[in-house]
Order: C-alpha cells, then structure tokens, then sequence
C-alpha cells in the first residue's frame, strides 16, 4: 500500500475509502514508530526466509548424511568381498605352488631315472632275440613232453587202449586208469606190497594226471548246488556243455554219459535230492 493508506489505516479508515475531513500530524515518533513496524515486519520475513533455508539445508544433509551411510556400506561389504576374494586367491596361489613343487620333484625323480637308466650297460638286441628263441624251444620241448606223457599210457610201451572204447573228451582213458593206479598204489601201501607200491608210484610221477576229471567232478558240484531241489533249463545245459546228453521223462528227467544213465528229479523235492545226485553222478561217471 502507499504512504496515504497506510496512514489512514492507523487513523482507522479502509483503504481505499474517501478520507475523512481531518487534519492529520505527522510526527517523528509516528514516523519511527511506523519504520520501527517495517523493520519488524522485514526482519519476521527474512527469519521466515532464514528458516525455509535452514530447513532445507537439514534435508539436504540429512539426504547426504543417508548417502554417505549407504556409501559406507557398500565400502564395508566391497572390504570384506574383497577381502574373500584375496584369501581365495592366496589359497588358490598355495595350491598351485603345492602342484609345482609336486611337479617339479616328479621332474627330478624321472630325471634321475633317466639318468640310471643311460647309466645302465646296454643289452644287444642279438642276445634278446638268442633268449627269446630258446624260451620258445623250451616251450615246445615242454609241450611235446607233456603230450608224451599224455598218451603214453595208452601206447604200446604200457598198454594199448581199446580201439573200440570211445572217450567222452580227449584224455578220458588215461585220466581214468591214472586214477586207478593212484587208487592201487594206494592199496598196495596199505597192504605192505611194497614193491608194487613203488612201481605203481614210479608210472605215476611219469604220468601226472592232467586234473580234468577233478575240474568236471567240481563243475557237477558246483551246478547241482545252484539247482537247489530240481534242475531247470539253464541246469540241465550247462551238463550238456560238460558232455551229459538229456532224456526227458514223464516224472523224471534222465542224464546219460558214455551209455551210463541215472535220473534226476524234475519237480521240486527234498533241498539235498540234487546235492545227492551230485554225489551218485560222480561215483559213477568219475
């Protein structure tokens, strides 16, 4: 407002309303009273505006003051990160330090090897292949003596062997006669007929058996074991694989070997019926 309406508003007109017909005095103390007013009035306004700043201020520093926190947070976790991050590294470096000196001492002990090695005296191919050679002819004299001894009870320096007897596989013959002779020799020693005893030996340690008889003894024990109480299918061929040939019967099944026949149980029985077959087969077959 202008001068004149502010002092007609102490005066108490409206501003704006026609002034009354008065005569107003001006004095020095209206006048300091009036600018005393305007200082007051400044002064509430520039401490308003003082504190609209102060206020803000607080808000950017208290902004800041979260930033920073934040901030020191994130330091802190990016410390400790990396602080993982070296120790993994320095486990790592010890791991791999740990692999080269490993290496390096496999390194040596090849090295060193290597050198014996050189330091060795060199064979000459020559006397290898000589070596080689005479194993090979020591295998095939130990060949021909064990056939030899083979067939040489069935030969003409002991026995002949029936040309009309066939073998149920290679060896059956002499297998079995060597076998009566163990039991002879046996005999005679129990009956004090030395000098048989000792003739009997010597064609034994001249003709060593060659264990087939004992092998099929085992493979029959080892399958009539797994039959249990009646033989099935996977049973009865793995007899025919040792030679048995298979009769079927009506109530029981029948094996033969070499014109030699004994039945066998074909429905379930007593868990010792096929052990004791076992026991019959060998007795007449072996």
């Amino acid at each position: 407002m202008n001068s004149n309406d502010y002092f007609a508003s102490l005066l108490g007109d409206k501003p704006g309303n026609a002034p009354r017909n008065r005569t107003t005095v001006v004095t020095p103390n209206t006048i300091a009273k009036v600018r005393q007013e305007q200082a007051a009035d400044a002064f509430v306004a520039e401490r308003a505006k003082m504190q609209a700043a102060q206020d803000a201020l607080k808000e950017e520093l208290d902004a800041q003051r979260e930033a920073c926190e934040s901030l020191a947070q994130d330091l802190t976790l990016l410390r400790e990160e990396m602080a993982s991050a070296q120790a993994a590294a320095d486990a790592e470096k010890s791991a791999l330090l740990a692999r080269a000196e490993a290496a390096e001492a496999d390194c040596v002990a090849v090295r060193t090897e290597l050198e014996s090695e050189r330091a060795k005296p060199r064979v000459d191919v020559r006397i290898l292949e000589e070596i080689a050679a005479k194993d090979r002819e020591i295998a095939r004299l130990k060949g021909l003596l064990a056939d030899a001894q083979r067939t040489s009870l069935s030969s003409s320096v002991l026995m002949e062997k029936p040309p009309a007897l066939g073998e149920k596989f290679p060896g059956e013959i002499r297998e079995h006669v060597i076998g009566a002779l163990a039991d002879s020799r046996a005999a005679a020693e129990a009956g004090g007929r030395d000098r048989r005893a000792r003739i009997l030996e010597a064609v034994l340690c001249a003709n060593p058996p060659s264990g087939e008889l004992e092998s099929r003894r085992e493979a029959i024990r080892q399958i009539l074991k797994d039959a249990g109480s009646f033989l099935d299918d996977g049973d009865i061929a793995a007899l025919e694989k040792l030679g048995f040939r298979y009769i079927s019967g009506k109530n029981h099944h029948k094996l033969e070997w070499a014109g030699i026949r004994f039945p066998v149980a074909k429905t379930p029985s007593d868990h010792r019926s096929c052990l004791n077959s076992a026991t019959e087969i060998i007795n007449r077959v072996f």
